[in-house]
C-alpha cells in the first residue's frame, strides 16, 4: 500500500511538472518570426497536400519526414480551411508530440524509480535550435529516444514491444535516413548473439535475440508499405529515378568518409577541450588503479565538476544556439559513472547510452551543420547519463556526492529552460518581439516592428498579384512562408532557399516543363536582378517584369 502511494506521488509530481512546462512553453510559442527553417518544414508538407509528388516534384533531400506530418496537416485543414495561423498550430502540435514522448518515457522507465522523472522531462525541456516544429531534426530525436527507452527498460521485450519499436525506427529513418545505421548494427549484434546462443546452448537476452530484431523489422515494414503506397500513388519508379541524382546532390554529404569522421572528433575537442582531457585522464587512471587506491566517488565528482562550467557557459552566456551546445557535457560524467559503477546496468549503457552516442555520429554524417546537429543529438545520451550517474551515486553513502550531482541536474535543467524561453532562433531578443501579426501563416505570432513591416509588405504584394490555384509560384531567395499564403502551386524544386545562381532550376524545368511558373517573385531583390542569366531565361520566354514593395516579379499569365 505504501509502495502504491509512493508511485502515485511520483506520477503526480511528473504530471504537475509536465503541465507547468507545457503552459510556460505554450506561452512561448507566440513569439518569434522564424522566416526560414520552421516554415520550410510546413511548406514542404503543404506542397504534398496540394498534390505534388514526393521524390518527384520535390528535390530537397530532407523531404521524407513530411510523410509523418502529412496526416497531421490534413487533419488540421479538415477543421481549419486555410493556412492562416498554421505556424502557431504546428508549434503546439510539436509541444503535444514532446509531451507524449516524455510521458511514454516516464511510463516505460518505471524500473528506475523516481529518478525517471529527470530523463523524461529532459527531453521535454530541450529542442534543437529552439525551433518548435515537427521537423527531421526533432522527429528523429523523439523516435530514436522512444526506441532506446523501450529496449533499455523492458525486462523482456515482447512481440508487441518489438513491433512498436519497428514503427519508431521507421519514423526515425524517415526523419533521418542515416538512423538506419543503428538498426543495421543492432541486427548484426542480434544475429551474432543468436548464433552464439545456439552453439553454447545459452538463450540470449530478449533484447539481443534475432526474434526481437525480426519483429522490429515487421513494424518497420508496415510503415515502409504505407510509405511506398503513398509515393507511388502520385508517380512512377521512372519518374523517381529521373530526379534522384539531383535529390542527393549535396557537397557536404559527398565529402570523404574519413574527413567527416575526423571532423566529428575535432569539433567536440574544439568546444569541450578540458572535459575531453579530464575524462580521458580519469579513464586511464581507473584502468591503471588496479588496487583501487582512488575511491570511486572521486572519479565521478571530478567528471561532474568538469561538466558544470560548460553547461553554465553554453546555457547562460553563449550567444548562438546554446540550447544545443549545452547538451554534450552531461554525456561525459555518464560514461565515467558507468565505468566506476560496481553493479553495472549493461542494458541501460549498451541499449541506450552507446546507441545514443553512435546516433550523434550518424547525425554528423547526415548534416552540413556540424556541431549544431551533433550537440542537439547528444540529448539522447545525456538522458541516459542521468540514470547512469544516479545509479553510481546510490552505490555510495557520500552525501556530498549527491549534492554535487543535484547541482549538476539543477544547472542542466535551469540552462535548458532558460534557453527554451529566452533564446530566439531567426528573430530578435524576446523583449523586442512586441508586434502581433494579424493574418497569413504567421497569424497570432509576435515579432519586431521591422519584421512585421516586411511580412505585411510581402503579403500585400501577394494580394496584388491575385494568385489563384491555377497559378504556379516560384520564389527566388528564401521565403517559404510565401508559398503558405497562396493557393498557387509551388513551381520550385524546393521551398527551401533557391538562389538565382542555382544550377538545378533549369534542370528542374527541363524534366518538369509543366512546372514552369506563371509568377516568379525575387524576394528582397533589387531591380538589377533582371540583368542576371536566370532573369533572361524567363524573359526570353515572354515573362514581363515589374518591381513591387519587397521584390521583383516576372509574370507570364
Amino acid at each position: 500500500m505504501e509502495k502504491t502511494g509512493r508511485q502515485r506521488y511520483i506520477i503526480w509530481i511528473f504530471a504537475g511538472l509536465l503541465v507547468l512546462g507545457f503552459l510556460v512553453f505554450g506561452w512561448r510559442q507566440f513569439f518569434g518570426f522564424n522566416k526560414n527553417d520552421e516554415i520550410f518544414y510546413i511548406s514542404t508538407v503543404y506542397r504534398f497536400f496540394q498534390g505534388d509528388a514526393m521524390l518527384i516534384d520535390e528535390w530537397n533531400n530532407g523531404q521524407l519526414f513530411a510523410f509523418i506530418t502529412y496526416p497531421l496537416f490534413m487533419l488540421v485543414r479538415l477543421f481549419h480551411n486555410s493556412n492562416d495561423g498554421i505556424v502557431l498550430i504546428f508549434r503546439f502540435l510539436y509541444l503535444f508530440f514532446q509531451a507524449a514522448v516524455a510521458t511514454y518515457c516516464f511510463v516505460w522507465l518505471k524500473r528506475f524509480g523516481w529518478i525517471r522523472i529527470f530523463p523524461a522531462l529532459f527531453y521535454f525541456v530541450t529542442t534543437p535550435y529552439n525551433i518548435n516544429a515537427l521537423s527531421y531534426n526533432t522527429l528523429v530525436l523523439g523516435f530514436v529516444l522512444l526506441t532506446l527507452v523501450t529496449v533499455a527498460s523492458a525486462d523482456e521485450i515482447k512481440t508487441r514491444d518489438a513491433v512498436l519499436c519497428g514503427v519508431f525506427i521507421a519514423g526515425a529513418v524517415l526523419s533521418n535516413p542515416y538512423a538506419v545505421i543503428l538498426f543495421v548494427l543492432y541486427g548484426c549484434i542480434c544475429a551474432g548473439c543468436s548464433l552464439y546462443g545456439k552453439r553454447t546452448g545459452r538463450k540470449p537476452d530478449s533484447a539481443l535475440s534475432f526474434r526481437t530484431f525480426f519483429f522490429m523489422g515487421v513494424g518497420a515494414f508496415i510503415i515502409f508499405v504505407l510509405f511506398v503506397a503513398f509515393v507511388f500513388s502520385r508517380g512512377t519508379l521512372q519518374e523517381i529515378l529521373e530526379g534522384f541524382s539531383y535529390i542527393v546532390m549535396d557537397s557536404e554529404r559527398q565529402k570523404d568518409f574519413w574527413e567527416k569522421l575526423s571532423k566529428y572528433f575535432i569539433r567536440i575537442h574544439r568546444y569541450y577541450k578540458i572535459e575531453v582531457y579530464v575524462t580521458g585522464i580519469l579513464l586511464l587512471l581507473r584502468l591503471a588503479d588496479r588496487k583501487r587506491k582512488i575511491p570511486d566517488p572521486a572519479y565521478l565528482a571530478v567528471s561532474v565538476i568538469s561538466a558544470i562550467p560548460y553547461i553554465i557557459y553554453y546555457g547562460f552566456f553563449w550567444e548562438m544556439v546554446g540550447i544545443n551546445y549545452m547538451l554534450i557535457p552531461l554525456s561525459f560524467p555518464g560514461l565515467t559513472a558507468y565505468v566506476v559503477s560496481t553493479d553495472k546496468d549493461r542494458r541501460l549503457f549498451y541499449g541506450w547510452y552507446v546507441p545514443g552516442v553512435i546516433y550523434t555520429l550518424a547525425a554528423h554524417f547526415a548534416t552540413n551543420t556540424g556541431i549544431y546537429t551533433v550537440s542537439a543529438a547528444y540529448m539522447i545520451a545525456g538522458a541516459a547519463s542521468m540514470l547512469l550517474i544516479w545509479k553510481a551515486v546510490k552505490e555510495h553513502s557520500a552525501v556530498w556526492l549527491r549534492i554535487l550531482v543535484c547541482i549538476l541536474l539543477v544547472v542542466q535543467f535551469a540552462g535548458c529552460i532558460w534557453q527554451r524561453i529566452f533564446y530566439v532562433w531567426g528573430d530578435e531578443h524576446l523583449p523586442e518581439l512586441n508586434v502581433r501579426l494579424e493574418t497569413g501563416p504567421m497569424e497570432g505570432i509576435y515579432t519586431t516592428e521591422e519584421n512585421a513591416g516586411l511580412y505585411g509588405d510581402v503579403l500585400q504584394d501577394m494580394d496584388d498579384l491575385e494568385l489563384t490555384s491555377q497559378d504556379k509560384l516560384f520564389v527566388v531567395g528564401i521565403a517559404p512562408w510565401m508559398y503558405l499564403y497562396t493557393d498557387a502551386e509551388c513551381a520550385s524544386h524546393s521551398t527551401w532557399e533557391t538562389l538565382e545562381t542555382d544550377p538545378l532550376i533549369r534542370i528542374y524545368y527541363e524534366l518538369h516543363p509543366e512546372k514552369l511558373p506563371t509568377v516568379v517573385y525575387y524576394y528582397r531583390y533589387e531591380e538589377d536582378v533582371l540583368d542576371t542569366d536566370l532573369a533572361y531565361y524567363f524573359k526570353d520566354m515572354g515573362y514581363e517584369a515589374s518591381v513591387m514593395r519587397r521584390g521583383v516579379v516576372l509574370q507570364r499569365r
